[in-house]
């Protein structure tokens, strides 16, 4: 649950200030943006999964650490494809990388602070301190404008401490952009302090907001790059404590040296999906990874698992991954060659981008396209099943523990080969997303199609919406939107999963490894009796008076042991009629509509 992340805030690491030339400059071009962008990443990369740990919600899906990763990698690896050497072009590039890589609330924000980095910066070819500064300030707004309800507390706060430190610190006598960089960063860092001060729940679980944090550290990782230096190396994943804040131990870096320099072998991606009805360990996936590359990050669950890492051997990372289901989406990238070539090219003032130019969009489809297609995210190989069975045409993986990206939901629309595309997020953590998506449909799909967001928040929601639309005379596509959305309301949803770590929510004691039960993304009850926390979750949600009971069993339950829950719930619910679906999500081990 991204929307309100948070983490520890983790020390800088004590570097000295460069000093030369390079500390001096007043400018920063193309070349010197793509560092900026790549070292961000990197640096955020080694601290996922202190970010991602310190999720002050007690459920398995603290995941801000990876969607803002996840994000600024796919800023870099368009950032690299920009065919203008220009500090703008570059930027605009990145912004449109990080627009269609945005993953979860957390990864739209930090997508809306680039583009207000790249308005900053204009056209560009150089910029300067003042440059630099206005683009800090306009990343804060774009953040700022992108969120309906802005919170103080959270990233934007963190984003609008920055930008403004950096106005001020143009006004220095002899402001750089090393200068103006470090201003925005110290203020970074004192906003990520505060950010408690702010909200309540922040300052009841002794933490700081885990976005803020983020952001702070692909701050931190750009002046590493202004600055000349290499970036430490963090030796091992950070386990951060909930109360006080941690030094990180690092090497020594030195200043002056070759950003590129080093070993970093294969950047291997790709997508495992079950096989034949067969869960999926996401813990025994991330074990065999582990053995063959230190630097991996595996997120999803037992019916879908994306893993990203680096290797020397890609091909040991497949083997490993076929035996845990089909491998989809490989992507292989030979980091080793990309730094070389970014050293030769460098030098010779042409840009990687050019010698790595971006594959052709994928051909729009020959057949024509239909008026209306649905298209649903989904959490498990059972859900999916459902959202086909009620008419949608296109399914992406997803969910609490997974959340897609906006350029998936984009090729899931093209796939559906629509005129008008309704998607169903499903998931309180896509729906900005998938909005962002809608967004820039016309000028990514063509400009004849569109993206409606009918905004349900669990998938309950968007089996109701798609069970509307079926009762939906056709019409317009809006009109059929409308129904849908009226229908989110009818139905609200039960979550049964396991606490993560300790905690007090609203006066909910809440102890590691306690069943939570949930209403509507809130926990309502927690306790050691699966029973008693259904029951005390149902009863919350309106259960004595409900008509319709249907309980989505996750991927670790077996169908005898849902059936023998659901037998339960009849029980103590006469009243209604009790379903058992399998679902198949992964972490989740009953989600329960009730009508």
């Amino acid at each position: 649950m991204d929307e309100t992340n948070n983490a520890v805030p983790v020390e800088p690491s004590g570097a000295d200030p460069a000093t030369g030339a390079e500390a001096d400059r007043h400018h920063l071009d193309g070349a010197a943006v793509r560092r900026m962008f790549e070292h961000a990443a990197q640096w955020l990369e080694q601290h996922v999964g202190a970010v991602n740990a310190l999720n002050v919600f007690p459920v398995p899906d603290g995941d801000t650490g990876t969607n803002m990763h996840l994000t600024m990698r796919a800023a870099v690896e368009a950032a690299r494809r920009a065919a203008d050497e220009g500090a703008g072009a570059v930027i605009r590039a990145a912004a449109n990388g990080a627009v269609l890589g945005a993953r979860g609330n957390s990864g739209v924000i930090l997508s809306q602070i680039v583009a207000g980095l790249a308005r900053g910066f204009g056209d560009a070819k150089t910029v300067t301190p003042d440059e630099l500064a206005k683009a800090l300030a306009e990343g804060s707004a774009a953040a700022y404008h992108a969120v309906t309800r802005p919170v103080e507390g959270t990233i934007l706060s963190v984003a609008r401490a920055a930008g403004e430190a950096a106005t001020a610190a143009v006004g220095h006598a002899r402001a750089s952009v090393q200068h103006v960089m470090t201003a925005a960063l110290e203020a970074a860092r004192v906003a990520v302090r505060d950010t408690p001060l702010h909200l309540p729940i922040l300052r009841q679980a002794g933490v700081v907001d885990a976005g803020g944090e983020g952001y702070r550290l692909i701050l931190e990782g750009m002046a590493f790059a202004i600055r000349g230096e290499i970036l430490p190396r963090i030796a091992s994943v950070l386990t951060l404590p909930t109360t006080a804040p941690v030094t990180v131990e690092a090497a020594e870096v030195a200043p002056e040296v070759d950003p590129l320099a080093g070993e970093w072998g294969y950047c291997t991606q790709f997508l495992v999906v079950a096989a034949d009805g067969k869960p999926i360990s996401l813990d025994a996936v991330r074990d065999s990874m582990h053995e063959v590359s230190d630097t991996t990050i595996v997120v999803g669950g037992e019916g879908f698992v994306r893993v990203h890492g680096h290797t020397e051997d890609p091909g040991a990372f497949l083997t490993r991954a076929v035996q845990f289901g089909r491998v989809h989406r490989i992507s292989i990238e030979d980091m080793d060659a990309q730094a070389e070539r970014w050293r030769t090219e460098s030098s010779d003032g042409r840009s990687s981008a050019q010698a790595a130019p971006a594959a052709p969009a994928d051909a729009s489809p020959a057949a024509p396209p239909v008026d209306l297609a649905f298209l649903a995210v989904a959490p498990g190989d059972g859900f999916a099943r459902v959202f086909r069975d009620l008419g949608v045409v296109a399914i992406v993986a997803g969910g609490q523990t997974m959340n897609p990206s906006a350029q998936e939901i984009l090729d899931a629309a093209r796939e559906a080969n629509a005129r008008v595309t309704i998607v169903l997020p499903n998931n309180g953590n896509v729906v900005m997303t998938a909005r962002q998506a809608g967004a820039v449909a016309s000028q990514v799909l063509g400009d004849d199609r569109q993206i409606i967001v009918v905004p349900s928040r669990t998938v309950a929601q968007g089996i109701a919406a798609m069970m509307a639309a079926g009762l939906q005379a056709v019409g317009e596509p809006s009109a059929t939107a409308a129904q849908m959305e009226a229908a989110l309301s009818t139905v609200r949803t039960v979550e049964v999963t396991t606490a993560t770590r300790d905690v007090d929510l609203d006066g909910v004691r809440v102890q590691m490894g306690d069943l939570l039960g949930l209403v509507d993304d809130v926990v309502v009850t927690a306790g050691t009796d699966l029973g008693s926390v259904a029951r005390g979750a149902i009863d919350h949600a309106g259960g004595a008076s409900a008509e319709l009971l249907t309980v989505y069993r996750g991927a670790d339950v077996s169908e005898a042991d849902g059936q023998a829950f659901g037998d339960s719930m009849a029980e103590v619910y006469p009243r209604a009629t009790v379903e058992v679906v399998h679902g198949g999500q992964p972490h989740y081990d009953f989600i329960i509509s009730v009508e």
